[in-house]
């Protein structure tokens, strides 16, 4: 079931043609910021090593799970602008 938070991520993706981060942090609460390798980075240190974040793809929405090791690959693509 999707929360206001997360549908509002949704719609600013598809209609707004950018990619969003989406986490929920160790209180519980939700989050979202435009994709970007500082909102990656607090996505990361909030969830913690073992936990998870999604990234809603723009234009059509869908939620990729997020790891660590994708982190740490999407901050390192920004260097290149990819």
């Amino acid at each position: 079931m999707d929360t206001d938070v997360l549908q509002t991520a949704k719609r600013k993706a598809r209609y707004g043609h950018r990619d969003w981060v989406y986490w929920k942090d160790e209180n519980g609460d939700e989050h979202t910021e435009v994709k970007s390798s500082s909102s990656v980075k607090k996505a990361m240190i909030s969830v913690g090593s073992k936990g998870r974040y999604f990234v809603v793809c723009a234009n059509n929405g869908n939620l990729m799970l997020g790891n660590w090791r994708m982190g740490i690959t999407m901050i390192n693509n920004t260097k290149y602008g990819i």
